[in-house]
C-alpha cells in the first residue's frame, strides 16, 4: 500500500521572511549603486568625458574607488538575483546566504562604522534566521531539493538508504 508524501508542516510562516532576503539584498545592491553614482559624480564624469577606454588608472584612487564601488555594487545585485533564483527554486533560503552576508558586513563595520555595512549585517542576520527556520524536520540537509521533493527509489522523501 503505497501513502502520499507530504512536506514536513513549518513551524512558523516563513514565507514573507524567505521572500524578503531577496528583494532586501536586491533594494541595498541598487542604493549602493546609486550612492556611488551620486559620491563619485565628478569622477564619473571625468571618466565618461575622457572616453572611458584606459580612463582608470593604478595611480587615480578616487577614479578606482567609483569603479570599484560601482562593480561591488553590480556583484552584490548579482548575488540577490541568484537567492531569488534560489528561493524560487527550492522554496528556502540557502544558509550560506546569511554567512558571506555576515563575513562581509562585519568586517566593513568594523573598519568603517558609518557604512552601509550595517545592512548587510541586518540583511545577513535575517538570511541566517530564515535558513534555520526553512531547515528540514528530518535532519536532511539539502539546499538543492525542492520542499517536500521524494528522491528516486525513496518511499517517504527523505532519502536516506533503506529507506
Amino acid at each position: 500500500m503505497s501513502f502520499p508524501v507530504c512536506p514536513e508542516p513549518r513551524k512558523r510562516d516563513t514565507r514573507g521572511l524567505r521572500h524578503w532576503v531577496p528583494r532586501l539584498i536586491l533594494a541595498a545592491a541598487v542604493v549602493h549603486m546609486a550612492v556611488g553614482v551620486v559620491a563619485a559624480y565628478p569622477h564619473w564624469r571625468g571618466i565618461l568625458s575622457d572616453g572611458l577606454w584606459n580612463t582608470v588608472h593604478n595611480d587615480d584612487d578616487a577614479r578606482m574607488m567609483a569603479l570599484w564601488f560601482m562593480v561591488s555594487g553590480l556583484a552584490f545585485f548579482g548575488f540577490g538575483l541568484l537567492v531569488r533564483r534560489s528561493v524560487t527554486a527550492t522554496g528556502a533560503i540557502p544558509a550560506e546566504t546569511g554567512w558571506v552576508l555576515l563575513a562581509v558586513g562585519i568586517p566593513i563595520s568594523v573598519l568603517e562604522p558609518v557604512s552601509g555595512g550595517w545592512s548587510l549585517i541586518a540583511i545577513g542576520a535575517l538570511s541566517v534566521t530564515a535558513s534555520r527556520r526553512d531547515r528540514p524536520a528530518t535532519g536532511v540537509d539539502n539546499d538543492f531539493e525542492p520542499a517536500g521533493a521524494r528522491r528516486p527509489g525513496s518511499a517517504t522523501g527523505a532519502g536516506g538508504p533503506g529507506e
